[in-house]
């Protein structure tokens, strides 16, 4: 019963997503507001202890996000999904929030607060068909710095993420950092 509204979530998620990117380049030859679309390298220290791990975990993935940096005079809004792995745990992040970014000698400097779900599945390889997961709530609290390469590409030199999870009915309280390419559409 679990995994069949599990697949019904994830369903809608990618009907949802699907019809935002359909609907970006429409929205960009309106004129409005640049669109910024992210993907790129993460790295996520994870507070596994809780679950019966010796330390913490070192999760490697990849992180996305699409977001309109300026929307007024530096506020915007951005939307941010990742997923980290190891043999034994995966951890996606479903998040979305206000973002404020300036530019200082070339470069755009940028602060969030992102909100949304989590989901954590523990891995036990050989054991079960089964893996135990759990849906909960995330927050995500950081920033980073971007170099433009050219009037569309920028470089993302860093993204730091304070990410707080609260899986299995514990708080986690992790460090994310990000890289990657920005792709830019729309007036700048």
């Amino acid at each position: 019963m679990e995994i069949g509204r599990i697949f019904s979530i994830q369903r809608k998620a990618a009907v949802y997503a699907f019809a935002f990117l359909a609907l970006c380049p429409l929205l960009a030859a309106q004129k409005l507001p640049s669109i910024e679309v992210f993907g790129g390298y993460s790295y996520l220290r994870f507070e596994t202890t809780k679950f019966g791990f010796s330390d913490k975990s070192d999760l490697n993935g990849w992180n996305g996000g699409i977001s309109l940096p300026d929307l007024y005079q530096g506020f915007g809004v951005a939307a941010d999904v990742s997923g980290h792995y190891t043999r034994e745990l995966a951890e996606y992040n479903f998040l979305i929030g206000p973002q404020y970014s300036f530019e200082w000698k070339g470069a755009r400097l940028y602060g969030h607060g992102l909100f949304g779900k989590a989901r954590t599945r523990l891995r036990e390889p050989g054991s079960t068909q089964l893996e135990p997961s759990d849906l909960h709530r995330a927050i995500a609290l950081g920033g980073g710095l971007d170099f433009p390469v050219s009037p569309r590409f920028s470089v993302r030199v860093v993204q730091a993420d304070y990410l707080i999870t609260s899986a299995f009915g514990s708080t986690q309280k992790n460090v994310r950092l990000s890289t990657g390419l920005i792709f830019r559409f729309g007036k700048r």
